[in-house]
């Protein structure tokens, strides 16, 4: 007979076992088990000499931890936001961490593992006694931090910091930094914000991360499955749910490719986590191997300097950011074939302290590298690629020509509301630029380092980008929940030696109004330098008022048109979305069939040459109206006006050439060679543009399928 007693007796030599063979399993767990691993550091002492930027990058993290060890520990109560005083410490503090458990199973000396082990007893002393900060410029509210996002960030470094020295801890430590500081941040990452832990977006990418690289450290496998499955282990959310619905089948990140950079670190560390902990998941061969197909895309989104494209909320990037730097070294650990990565790894000159790291480095001293190429592609949006596209048009010169038309998605909270824009880069310059974001990172006295104001009211709307704009109205209004709906129908793109060419139809971002793009890279031996040339249809069933701006970057310096400059008083160009930050400096007009603005970028000339209409008015603009803070960047533009049509298409071609020394002090045509343009054929799908040059020969350019 089954007795209530021999019931209980039961369930307590059950739950008895399992505890025992959770510690069990939790003591047998190798330590470290992370990103660097137990069999890493046995290479990783036996390999050093045969990576010396291995070596230096070890010794580098070293005297850096060993000027931290002279000074007082701080670990202050949270008060600052982005940029602030407490915010950087902590910030610091989880830096310093990581090294000094880096450096402690590099070098096997205690005094780092001593520095790590009294910083997280501080913070296990701390955390429990945190209410939510008190900056409050955040929905997503952390402890440490004015924002949850920033926790997430700390706990996946601390994380590893914890791995390397969890074997220097006592077991009574381990379990008091556990039970005061890892459960209780897990616990309000993952339960108390369930939202932003199974959302697909880049927060919930460091989310799941945080939660389970400190879960596979302690040996918690309902934590790491949290993690990898949403926080029900149903799909809803969770690292696999994200690989599946976060990048295209190209590789493309919906936020665009400067976020693409920021999502990258703990997508690519904690797909190496796994890898390390659970192989048979196959993670970088999941979803068509997705997560090295995003690095490799990241890569191709930049200048040839390694800057990130200006595209919807975006600052100066480059691929020296940390980053970065993780996001190549895990790539190449498992793709030792791409030696082309390695270009990008010396331009870098710095490697991750783990087996990827070491690798890295030992291919660089053995001299394996190959150039690296950045190549003409289309790059769908969506996560079926149904949801518009990013044209990359590159020449394939040494000036790294290039131009970029995005007709993608919205690009959830990130994204702007631009759709069929351009930018044009040449000479390892940004020449036609797009805005990008009003933001200052981290200084704290602009707006604690947070999005400004302005990024709401300028860099979001339509007139901050190079796409047109109907009536002075964003598209959709600027209304977020309607642009994230829709976006642009792709109708071609094709590359050749001679032209590259991409194009793309709206029908959403105004009611009855079509707008249709197409844009061709043309490099041909009557031409100077490769040249943009582009056709921009407007079609709408009433009449409205249509302006097309040009954010040129340079100095201005001659035009073929007429204009009254406002010299001693300016105005602003307009009320609203947007317009309200536009000063109007001068406005012109011309008789002749072709208008033509000529400015100076660097040591090169560049004009932009624009079939105009009698009545269409010319506009010299810069940013900066309405902007008491001093916020917004004084950047200037060139608008072409017309009013009171219903259908109207822009030609516009913009031209490299000629030369200025100011060392040798020569310059060479600084005026255009074109001598007229003409639109031959123009249909949804095709157009035919002819540029004759000043010499008489003629350059014609088909711009279709």
């Amino acid at each position: 007979m089954i007795t209530n007693t021999s019931i209980r007796k039961k369930r307590f030599y059950l739950a008895f076992l399992l505890l025992f063979l959770g510690l069990h399993l939790q003591a047998n767990l190798p330590h470290p088990t992370l990103l660097l691993t137990k069999k890493g550091v046995k290479e990783i002492k036996s390999s050093q000499k045969k990576a010396p930027l291995f070596r230096q990058t070890v010794e580098n993290a070293k005297q850096e931890i060993d000027i931290v060890l002279t000074k007082p520990m701080e670990v202050p109560l949270p008060k600052d936001a982005g940029g602030g005083y407490t915010h950087e410490v902590h910030k610091k503090n989880y830096m310093d961490m990581l090294n000094a458990g880096l450096v402690y199973q590099i070098t096997g000396d205690k005094k780092y593992a001593g520095y790590a082990k009294e910083m997280l007893l501080r913070y296990a002393e701390m955390y429990p006694k945190l209410g939510l900060h008190p900056v409050q410029k955040s929905n997503y509210r952390g402890k440490l931090f004015w924002q949850g996002l920033n926790e997430c960030v700390w706990l996946v470094h601390v994380s590893q910091a914890y791995d390397c020295v969890y074997d220097y801890l006592t077991e009574a430590e381990r379990k008091h930094i556990e039970k005061n500081l890892f459960y209780p941040m897990c616990d309000f990452i993952a339960r108390e914000n369930i939202s932003a832990f199974n959302k697909i977006h880049n927060h919930g990418t460091w989310a799941v991360a945080a939660v389970g690289m400190i879960g596979y450290v302690m040996g918690d496998k309902d934590l790491t499955g949290k993690a990898l499955y949403g926080y029900n282990k149903d799909r809803k959310g969770g690292f696999l749910s994200q690989i599946e619905q976060l990048f295209s089948p190209d590789g493309y990140f919906t936020e665009g490719p400067y976020y693409q950079r920021y999502a990258l670190q703990p997508f690519v560390m904690f797909a190496q986590v796994v890898e390390n902990n659970q192989p048979e998941l196959k993670i970088f061969e999941y979803n068509d191997g997705m997560i090295l197909k995003a690095v490799d895309v990241e890569f191709q989104l930049m200048e040839p300097d390694g800057q990130i494209f200006y595209l919807n909320d975006a600052l100066d990037k480059t691929w020296h950011t940390a980053e970065l730097v993780y996001a190549l070294n895990v790539a190449y650990n498992m793709q030792p074939h791409k030696k082309d990565l390695l270009d990008i790894a010396r331009k870098q000159n710095r490697v991750i302290l783990s087996e990827a790291g070491l690798r890295v480095a030992k291919d660089l001293h053995k001299g394996e590298t190959k150039p690296y190429i950045r190549k003409t592609m289309l790059l769908r949006d969506g996560a079926k690629g149904e949801d518009g596209a990013i044209a990359v048009l590159r020449a394939g010169n040494k000036d790294e020509t290039a131009a970029v038309m995005k007709y993608t998605s919205h690009g959830l909270s990130h994204g702007h509301y631009d759709k069929l824009s351009i930018t044009f880069y040449d000479n390892y310059h940004e020449i036609i630029k797009d805005y990008g974001a009003a933001r200052f990172l981290n200084i704290e006295p602009k707006n604690g380092g947070h999005y400004l104001p302005e990024n709401n009211t300028f860099a979001m709307q339509t007139v901050a980008h190079n796409t047109l704009v109907v009536d002075e109205t964003s598209h959709f209004k600027g209304n977020i929940r309607i642009s994230e709906k829709y976006s642009p129908e792709h109708l071609f793109f094709k590359n050749t030696d001679r032209i590259k060419v991409a194009g793309a139809e709206d029908t959403n971002a105004y009611p009855g109004t079509v707008m249709n793009r197409k844009i061709a890279l043309i490099s041909d031996e009557r031409l100077e330098y490769p040249v943009l040339a582009d056709v921009f249809t407007v079609k709408s069933e009433e009449k409205h008022q249509f302006d097309l701006p040009f954010y040129f970057m340079g100095q201005l310096i001659s035009t073929n048109f007429e204009y009254e400059a406002h010299t001693s008083q300016r105005h602003t160009f307009g009320t609203r979305y947007g317009y309200q930050h536009l000063w109007v400096e001068a406005m012109g007009k011309t008789e002749k069939p072709a208008a033509c603005l000529t400015f100076l970028n660097g040591n090169r000339f560049y004009s932009i040459t624009s079939l105009v209409n009698p009545d269409t008015e010319l506009f010299i603009n810069r940013i900066g109206a309405n902007d008491p803070e001093f916020n917004l960047k004084n950047n200037p533009c060139f608008i072409l006006r017309d009013k009171n049509l219903s259908e109207r298409t822009y030609v516009n071609i913009v031209e490299p050439h000629g030369e200025f020394n100011p060392v040798l002090e020569y310059t060479n045509a600084p005026c255009s060679n074109i001598q007229s343009v003409k639109l031959i054929e123009n249909s949804q799908s095709k157009a035919i543009v002819e540029i004759t040059l000043k010499s008489g020969e003629t350059v014609k350019a088909e711009i279709g399928k």
